[in-house]
């Protein structure tokens, strides 16, 4: 059976937060339940017999299910049953986004500003710590939450895909003809690397901008990293090639030989091949129907960022 894991192929040493702090690694990525089986659904559905279909990623703490990137989303989403066929999907592994905030302590929210989900304005990143952890998020009841929090939420067996944002108006999005000189606007990122490590998950730090890898490659070369992948699939290659990163995230429309591929906006690439060729996964952004689910599994993708866990669910009761 192949074991699906969002990191590379190659089998990482599993609990690299703690690997990175010092701590002895656990046992191989991908590994669910080594010390302990994830909270059992109602349905008294526990953590054996994952199947081999895909790694599943709770986008945001699936987002279309629970208040996004909030200690909520966070614990339920990771609650249920490993096999695709569970009555409830727990995720193999969470998604979350973070920025600093004004004081620069770091935040878990998706957008630059505040007033997109929360009933706070502003620019996160110009916004004290108080008013930005203080913010309810889309009236749920929930605030804007400290990554520190956000980590504690998730259990140790879960893996965690950190997506890092821009702490700046001053860094391009994308790829930069001089990573360094963008160096000061990302030294927030030590903290965010010295928070994420300390806890015993699995870790995957992704972004869209090169300053933000080449800062992450810098401080922890040892730290799983993956570029995100969007207008080019030759110019995503050759920034995995460049970074030699643990994982390729490319959106739905760049798989070739599906329904979804865009053929009109990308080179004529198969990106599957491509990186299974150099050994690493291939983790899609972002899926939202069971359709979807079957043809990317169908071209080999190794994970699926989902909003709601229940899209996986029909192909495996049909045995797909």
């Amino acid at each position: 059976m192949r074991d699906a894991s969002m990191l590379n192929r190659r089998r990482f040493v599993a609990g690299t937060g703690a690997a990175v702090a010092g701590s002895a690694a656990a046992s191989a990525v991908g590994a669910v339940g080594s010390d302990g089986e994830r909270a059992a659904d109602a349905a008294g559905e526990g953590r054996e017999g994952r199947d081999d279909r895909a790694t599943v990623i709770a986008h945001r703490g699936y987002a279309d299910t629970y208040p996004e990137n909030t200690v909520a989303a966070f614990e339920l989403s990771t609650r249920g049953g490993s096999n695709d066929g569970a009555a409830r999907r727990g995720a193999d592994w969470v998604e979350l986004d973070v920025f600093p905030t004004g004081d620069g302590d770091i935040a878990v929210f998706h957008d630059a500003h505040l007033g997109s989900l929360t009933d706070v304005d502003g620019v996160i990143y110009e916004t004290p710590s108080e008013t930005v952890f203080s913010a309810e998020v889309m009236e749920s009841g929930q605030t804007v939450p400290t990554l520190a929090e956000a980590m504690e939420a998730v259990p140790s067996s879960v893996g965690v895909n950190v997506d890092i944002k821009a702490g700046s108006p001053d860094v391009e999005f994308g790829r930069v003809d001089d990573p360094e000189a963008e160096r000061e606007e990302w030294a927030w990122l030590e903290t965010v690397l010295d928070v994420a490590t300390r806890y015993e998950n699995d870790l995957l730090f992704s972004t869209f901008w090169e300053g933000a890898l080449a800062t992450v490659r810098d401080l922890a070369p040892a730290l799983p990293a993956a570029y995100l992948l969007w207008d080019s699939i030759e110019e995503g290659l050759a920034v995995t090639d460049e970074y030699d990163t643990e994982a390729i995230n490319p959106p739905m429309e760049m798989i070739h030989g599906t329904p979804f591929f865009d053929d009109e906006s990308y080179e004529a690439v198969d990106v599957v091949a491509e990186a299974h060729d150099r050994d690493l996964p291939v983790n899609v952004w972002t899926v939202d129907t069971w359709y979807e689910v079957e043809q990317l599994v169908d071209a080999g993708v190794d994970g699926l960022f989902v909003d709601y866990a229940g899209v996986v669910r029909w192909g495996a009761l049909r045995g797909g």
